[in-house]
């Protein structure tokens, strides 16, 4: 695959990610409030468990061009997880002392997304094998 179409195909996928983590964070802040990073947490949670589903949809059952492995699991779910805000925020809540509330903030965002990434694997290979 040469560069431009594999950049037009992670470009759109990452669009369409950081559009959706964007609305996303500001969905989770206007409803659960600003005094903890519930939209970084939501979008790394629902993120993985996307990626999980698309790895088993995309890779193991579906023989899709290359192009729309890009887009989904580069570029969707690559952009719409965020490590870098997650980074951000535990760094600026260290930095105001609050280094119980930025140990948990990693540690949510860590483990429930391994556990979200697996399940998606886990369930989408059940319904597709049924």
């Amino acid at each position: 695959m040469t560069l431009l179409p594999t950049v037009l195909a992670i470009g759109i996928g990452a669009t369409i990610g950081a559009s959706l983590r964007y609305y996303l964070t500001q969905f989770m802040n206007a409803t659960m409030g600003s005094a903890f990073p519930y939209g970084t947490l939501s979008a790394n949670i629902i993120g993985s468990f996307l990626a999980g589903i698309l790895v088993v949809v995309v890779i193991e059952k579906a023989a899709l061009n290359e192009v729309y492995r890009l887009m989904l699991l580069i570029g969707l779910t690559g952009s719409l997880t965020t490590m870098s805000t997650l980074s951000w925020e535990s760094v600026e809540m260290i930095s105001l002392g609050h280094y119980g509330q930025a140990g948990i903030n990693i540690s949510f965002n860590v483990v429930l997304s391994l556990i979200a990434a697996g399940s998606g694997v886990a369930l989408t290979r059940y319904f597709l094998s049924n």
